[in-house]
């Protein structure tokens, strides 16, 4: 077979492999790669509505269409972790990074499923690839960051959090993540004057609940357990977690309301039978009230 043949078979089999596109050719998108792309756009809606079977059918379906689609193997993956299904999903990511090698979110997202799983040299390695690849990446910097916290590396953490937060003026959540790693540092005005300067973003009552969350941690750790009671409570107004609602009774038995106290950690524990934290605070309060440590109200 001649050299010209030869590559002709080759290209027209990689064709028959692929069936999507042309690696390296920018020509139209071929029937699959839209169908691929169609069925993502399903699959990433319902993951944002939290429908995790119903995503993970979807996306399923979309890298079916198209295997070489990086795009639909990412959202599939995501679909994959929020089902439980954590090796399936650092399997689908890593084919999509190796599909797309140089997509920094991708990289930044193994690094967070990394770190999740206890791969912390690894989440490190796909952090700093993606910062290679973008070293403006706010995202790459926030992962960085949490690989350094998980890492007892305060000093690290926070300089890399305030180098995302450079890039990413708006986002809410780094703040956020600086107000706790704050709070851990026993640095609790730093932690309140961080979130305070994100809640003034929102209209009163606009706030979100992670804003108001670490807000009212914030407060509690200062000793204004009243403002530590409003904050809280506003942030369990809408979907309260079993966290919030025991950070919630700490601080109302601060303040000396302890009736609410309890009822706001046993509706944590109808929420999370589980939850530890909440059951401590119990147990905690019920010897203090034999012991006549705080009065009812």
């Amino acid at each position: 077979m001649t050299g010209g043949r030869f590559c002709l078979v080759a290209v027209a089999l990689i064709w028959l492999v692929g069936g999507c596109r042309l690696p390296g050719m920018d020509g139209p998108a071929s029937r699959s790669m839209i169908q691929s792309r169609q069925l993502s756009q399903q699959g990433v809606a319902a993951l944002e509505r939290g429908q995790w079977d119903r995503a993970d059918e979807l996306l399923a379906e979309a890298v079916h269409a198209c295997p070489s689609n990086p795009d639909a193997r990412r959202s599939y993956a995501d679909a994959r972790w929020n089902r439980g299904l954590r090796n399936e999903a650092l399997t689908e990511l890593e084919t999509a990074r190796r599909l797309a090698p140089d997509n920094a979110a991708i990289l930044v997202r193994l690094a967070e499923m990394r770190l999740a799983m206890g791969q912390a040299e690894a989440a490190l390695e796909s952090a700093q690839r993606a910062l290679d690849l973008e070293p403006k990446s706010a995202a790459g910097w926030a992962v960085r960051a949490q690989i350094m916290r998980a890492a007892r590396n305060p000093t690290q953490a926070l300089a890399d959090y305030h180098r995302a937060v450079s890039y990413a003026p708006e986002d809410r959540a780094i703040p956020c993540q600086i107000a706790a790693l704050y709070l851990e540092l026993n640095q609790p005005q730093r932690a309140l004057a961080t979130i305070q300067g994100l809640a003034d973003r929102y209209s009163p009552g606009d706030e979100p609940q992670e804003v108001l969350y670490y807000q009212g941690l914030s407060y509690l750790a200062v000793a204004r357990y009243d403002d530590a009671v409003e904050s809280l409570a506003a942030a369990a107004r809408d979907r309260p977690t079993a966290e919030i609602l025991c950070r919630l009774a700490q601080a109302q038995w601060a303040a000396g309301r302890a009736t609410e106290a309890l009822a706001a950690a046993e509706q944590a524990l109808a929420i999370d039978p589980r939850h530890q934290p909440s059951r401590q605070f119990l147990e905690q309060t019920q010897v203090a009230r034999q012991t006549g440590g705080q009065q009812r109200r």
